[in-house]
């Protein structure tokens, strides 16, 4: 089987653990672009938190941004293929989010919102390490309910980040009634999305937009919002620094996020 794309994983796979691309990172994308090769990003994160990456690596075009929820073309600055909320079930999920101690993260088509006072301590809901970047990428509001309630726009995804990683198993079970998807990220989100939407629907989306069959995709990755990305891709890799029922689902696994991991999975569009 010859691959011709690889989709990118950002946390835990691009970016080591000093949330920053590896010098050997660079030199892999850009070979294999050479080489009429793909490279694309699959994240949980919103379009905003993307610009730094894009403008580092220009030749990178596409995101599958939001889990699954949207596509992002960088080079015409547009998103695509949005598949956000029905209304409802976006309120449902608001209505129990107000009775938690958690931090309401909610990803629009452009941009990402967080309360004011919750960003002020990212440390209680476990997400410190994001601070640098969410002060550069995400509005705040006074009161995220308030913005919830008014917000016209269409909601890609709502993330819940629990102050204590153990609740977030009984808000996963308090949402199941819901037809939604929920699925576990970082080290106490829940992502909540539309029914369908994950990082391998999308994945699939953009491969049939640009003209690759999944069998020629390579998927790389490190956790549970990963998998689906796995079954949906030709070669499912997972980074060394993946869980093991993580790995398990994977078709091979790679070094860790500190040891070239990313690098050696890029290059695998050379190899295989």
């Amino acid at each position: 089987m010859s691959f011709e794309l690889i989709a990118l994983d950002i946390d835990g796979t691009l970016l080591n653990s000093r949330k920053e691309v590896a010098p050997e990172t660079l030199p892999a994308i850009r070979k294999v672009c050479a080489a009429g090769k793909s490279v694309v990003f699959d994240t949980g994160r919103a379009v905003s938190e993307l610009t730094t990456l894009f403008a580092l690596i220009p030749e990178v075009r596409y995101a599958v941004f939001a889990s699954g929820a949207g596509i992002y073309d960088a080079h015409q600055k547009k998103s695509f293929a949005l598949r956000g909320f029905p209304r409802d079930l976006a309120d449902a999920v608001f209505s129990l989010a107000r009775t938690k101690d958690a931090m309401l993260q909610i990803i629009l088509p452009d941009r990402a919102v967080l309360q004011a006072s919750q960003m002020e301590h990212l440390e209680r809901y476990h997400m410190e390490i994001y601070r640098s970047l969410y002060e550069k990428s995400m509005i705040t509001v006074p009161d995220i309910f308030a913005f919830a309630s008014s917000c016209r726009e269409e909601i890609l995804k709502i993330n819940l980040y629990h102050a204590v990683p153990e609740e977030r198993l009984r808000t996963n079970a308090q949402l199941s009634s819901l037809q939604i998807n929920r699925i576990y990220a970082e080290t106490s989100s829940l992502e909540c999305s539309a029914r369908g939407v994950d990082k391998g629907s999308g994945l699939l989306i953009l491969g049939n937009e640009l003209g690759v069959p999944s069998e020629k995709i390579i998927a790389l990755g490190d956790a549970d919002n990963d998998i689906p990305m796995f079954q949906t891709a030709g070669l499912g890799v997972a980074m060394g620094n993946a869980e093991e029922h993580v790995k398990t689902a994977a078709g091979r696994v790679v070094s860790d996020l500190d040891h070239g991991g990313c690098a050696q999975a890029i290059l695998m569009l050379l190899s295989e």
